[in-house]
């Protein structure tokens, strides 16, 4: 990890979480439009790679997959943080998977920005006049992106690294804590992920569908959750 510390990577994520920072407030306060459109498409790629599978198990796979996106999904949200730089508690196996297609995006953009580059150097040579003036500004933005997606490859192995440090210990856990909530709230724990399993989509939770004991257990987890988020400046 020092090594990618020595590279910039800590710097380079103080940028990003500016950044993130101000995606975020535009997406929940200027650009809401837009939060029914994502999940939207989110929902259609499920529906493509159903028409695709071969058998119910892959079907179910997908499923379950895509509860989980809209999931992390609406997290970021509510919490204004990007699951890429940001990870906890909340241990999944899929994480490092996560990380390395987003760092692969970022190989295949530089790739394309050293292609575009060498394009425009040889189109300079070649022609003359009102081009090289396109040739040179198509020569900068990929100069400029080949930068940002290089610190970018830098910033996810930084975060691979990172996360392979401390996997054992995020199981672990998140192991324990998956214990404790459902020793303390058996009943609200059960009755959601009833109503969750038995939904193709994630469902908005029916109250009217769980039992007095549950309703009260849910109750209690809400508030201890609001608790927590205020205590993190939520």
């Amino acid at each position: 990890m020092d090594n990618y510390n020595k590279n910039s990577a800590k710097r380079f994520q103080k940028v990003v979480f500016k950044i993130e920072k101000l995606k975020y407030y535009l997406l929940k306060h200027q650009l809401s439009f837009l939060i029914p459109k994502v999940e939207q498409g989110m929902s259609n790629k499920k529906d493509r790679l159903i028409r695709k599978a071969k058998n119910p198990d892959e079907i179910s796979k997908i499923e379950r997959m895509y509860k989980r996106e809209l999931i992390l999904f609406r997290k970021e949200l509510q919490y204004e943080e990007n699951r890429n730089y940001h990870f906890g508690i909340d241990y999944n196996k899929e994480f490092k998977e996560y990380l390395k297609w987003n760092k692969d995006v970022h190989i295949k953009c530089l790739i394309k920005n050293a292609i575009e580059i060498a394009a425009s150097i040889l189109g300079m040579i070649i022609f003359s006049g009102v081009f090289d003036i396109i040739a040179l500004t198509i020569l900068i933005g990929n100069a400029l992106g080949s930068i940002i997606n290089m610190e970018c490859i830098n910033l996810q192995n930084y975060h691979i690294a990172r996360y392979d440090k401390i996997e054992n210990k995020l199981k672990e856990k998140q192991a324990t804590k998956i214990n404790q909530i459902q020793d303390k709230y058996p009943n609200a724990i059960n009755s959601i992920n009833m109503q969750i399993e038995q939904s193709k989509v994630l469902p908005k939770i029916n109250v009217n569908e769980m039992k007095i004991e549950a309703l009260m257990e849910l109750r209690t987890m809400l508030k201890e959750v609001s608790s927590q988020n205020i205590k993190r400046g939520r």
